[in-house]
């Protein structure tokens, strides 16, 4: 974003213009998406989406920035696991009901947006869970299987969650509901992770 809005007015023409995107790219894909047809959706003028967005890319970088607060947000609020065990199993559901709460915005921006628009704001959710995560896996050491870098497990293991879920959006959605693809995801990771697994 250009700039960040402060004031409650600003702030709700930010969302209209957001929110005109999500129904835009829905309705017609990325490719037809254009910023005077975002700004026509939201009910302003393109100037005023200039005034925060550069551009369409821009627009969808911040729609899916918000999509990735919104699970860290999940991922956090929730109670702390007991173990990694517990972890891995509470990650891998989450995220597969964070992707099945609203599936078809989730395989747009997975299927439609292309990459470079919104892999440097899929960041901040590594940023933040990536140290969480490894400051967990450091806790309950004892669990695990020796590894000499912990940042890079940690790593690695939420890279796998999303990109294994992110795939079945892409090629096989309705194999999301199948409870064995989650049960083997979750096997997947423990026989990684665990040493008694």
């Amino acid at each position: 974003m250009r700039k960040t809005p402060r004031q409650a007015r600003s702030k709700a023409t930010v969302d209209a213009i957001l929110a005109a995107a999500t129904r835009v790219l829905l309705e017609i894909g990325y490719d037809k998406a254009s910023t005077n047809k975002i700004a026509d959706v939201a009910g302003v003028g393109v100037g005023s989406l200039y005034e925060y967005f550069p551009g369409k890319e821009a627009i969808f970088a911040e729609i899916r920035r918000r999509e990735d607060q919104r699970l860290f947000d999940l991922t956090m609020n929730r109670e702390e696991p007991r173990s990694i065990r517990e972890l891995i199993r509470r990650n891998v559901a989450l995220y597969l009901e964070f992707v099945q709460s609203n599936l078809e915005l989730h395989s747009a921006l997975v299927n439609d947006v292309p990459q470079f628009a919104v892999t440097q704001d899929e960041l901040p959710f590594y940023r933040d869970f990536i140290p969480w995560s490894q400051t967990f896996f450091e806790r309950h050491k004892a669990e695990l299987r020796s590894f000499s870098d912990l940042h890079q497990v940690a790593e690695l293991a939420a890279r796998v969650v999303r990109a294994a879920i992110n795939n079945y959006v892409l090629h096989t959605p309705e194999k999301l509901n199948d409870p064995a693809v989650e049960e083997q995801l979750k096997e997947l990771l423990e026989r990684y992770l665990l040493k008694d697994a």
